[in-house]
């Protein structure tokens, strides 16, 4: 397959700090995955997604993951499940899922209840917006973004001091409105599932590696 043929997608992940102020945009995500695209199931589709760019997000930003750079005495996390202040019913649950998974998979600090942990991850989502990205020739709805936006605290408990936060985290994804649009997800779902990979990598870097 000639990959040089295929349409880039963009994903949008906006942050401050290590990786740079402003918008940081990861591009060529979706040519990774566009040869299983099309022979694997929904959440099949929504792994190749996420996996390439989380890739790339390790190989464009400069955070080291062979490590931590924590201070020693913290070696637990825990995750509550994050506060809801959007319209949305169950994206708070999708985030919280999202970020226990990462550091889970991770495992550099072991994930333990709340009550036991070293540090701990406080947060909610501020905002949960899909609206129309781009129109048709004829002005029909072509592509929706999602944004997904967090205030994030991360508590030393030992020390009772916070280690960071950030109010306005967001990250965002497109999807087609018909389902069918090359180089983007197929629903909001997956837009979804793609923005919480995003957002789930960057405070997991933020976490082990600002020190």
């Amino acid at each position: 397959m000639n990959l040089s043929t295929l349409e880039p997608q963009s994903f949008t992940l906006c942050t401050s700090g290590a990786c740079g102020v402003g918008s940081r945009i990861v591009h060529m995500g979706m040519l990774l995955v566009k040869c299983a695209h099309r022979k694997v199931s929904r959440k099949g589709r929504a792994a190749w997604f996420v996996m390439p760019l989380l890739m790339l997000i390790g190989l464009g930003c400069p955070y080291s993951f062979s490590g931590s750079s924590l201070p020693s005495h913290i070696r637990t996390i825990g995750i509550p499940v994050f506060e809801n202040e959007s319209l949305d019913a169950t994206i708070a649950n999708e985030v919280t899922g999202g970020i226990l998974d990462r550091f889970l998979d991770d495992n550099r600090l072991k994930v333990v209840p709340e009550s036991r942990a070293d540090c701990v991850i406080e947060g909610k989502v501020i905002r949960y917006d899909r609206r129309v990205y781009s129109y048709t020739p004829d002005e029909e709805p072509e592509r929706y973004i999602i944004v997904i936006a967090l205030a994030i605290v991360v508590k030393d408990r030992v020390k009772n001091k916070d280690l960071w936060s950030q109010e306005g985290l967001d990250a965002t994804a497109t999807y087609a409105a018909s389902g069918t649009e090359e180089g983007d997800s197929n629903s909001e779902e997956e837009a979804r599932e793609i923005a919480v990979a995003l957002l789930a990598q960057d405070i997991l870097a933020r976490t082990l590696e600002r020190w």
